[in-house]
């Protein structure tokens, strides 16, 4: 699995137990600033992995000895 892939489903998971009551029901000591820092952290990973994988596309260099 692509690490783009992982991290886009790790993002919806984290963005749907956010959203979703059930889980803070089942969670209530759960601090909902450390699970929306983790989305934030999460969605930063994502761009910063992309940006990385475009600029390596760009500059594909390949060594022959």
């Amino acid at each position: 699995m692509k690490t783009s892939s992982v991290l886009i489903v790790l993002l919806l998971m984290n963005s749907g137990f956010l959203a979703g009551m059930l889980g803070t029901q089942l969670l209530g000591f759960l601090n909902p600033y450390i699970v929306g820092g983790a989305e934030l952290l999460l969605g930063v990973a994502y761009y910063a992995h992309t940006v990385v994988r475009d600029v390596r596309n760009c500059f594909d260099v390949d060594f022959k000895f």
